[in-house]
């Protein structure tokens, strides 16, 4: 990967995280110019351009709406919820992805390259040999954060995308929809080229 022309794709990126993707991807088959730009354009985006690697949860009643639509159908619902951040955790993560005690919902909320809830933490524990359920604030340092990021896009098989620079199904694998495709599809573009 070249580290100053990825830096020019995401110009306020913590630096540290690039320089272990630049180290770590290789040993995780992540080589080809294709595969490179598909993973960092993926992991820029869930962290806001490698800016931010926590999720905090303080929305306004309004945004909560946008996100969460179902959840919060009018704004008499989403005031009990805005800018509360664990309790926001605990009614939109609580009691799924594995989060069955009180509190494992902003326990285990998004950090790093957004792994959230407590089974992807115990998914992620499994496949870096780091106790992430015990100490989920390790997601926060560069090292562990982008391996568990390398080790979870191969084994999600996420390799194996089409060479025709279409991040849908990546986007759907990473975000479990497709929160963000248009922006991911440009950084995608764009990485393609500067990468090339």
């Amino acid at each position: 990967m070249n580290f100053l022309r990825v830096t020019d794709v995401f110009p306020d990126a913590d630096e540290a995280w690039l320089r272990q993707i630049e180290l770590q991807a290789p040993h995780y088959g992540i080589d080809t110019t294709h595969e490179m730009a598909s993973f960092v354009s993926q992991f820029g985006h869930e962290t806001a351009g490698f800016t931010r690697f926590e999720e905090s949860l303080s929305y306004s009643a309004k945004r909560l709406m946008v996100v969460w639509p179902r959840r919060f159908p009018d704004l008499t619902t989403a005031n009990l919820y805005a800018h509360n951040p664990e309790r926001l955790a605990e009614k939109v993560y609580g009691g799924r992805m594995g989060n069955d005690q009180l509190g494992d919902g902003w326990k285990y909320r998004g950090r790093g390259p957004q792994l959230t809830g407590k089974k992807n933490y115990t998914k992620a524990s499994l496949l870096v040999d780091v106790d992430l359920v015990g100490n989920p604030d390790l997601m926060l340092t560069p090292e562990i954060g982008v391996q568990v990021a390398c080790a979870g896009w191969k084994a999600l098989k996420l390799d194996d995308a089409d060479d025709d620079a279409d991040a849908r199904e990546e986007t759907f694998i990473v975000n479990g929809g497709n929160i963000g495709l248009k922006e991911r599809q440009d950084l995608l573009d764009e990485l393609l080229r500067v990468l090339a």
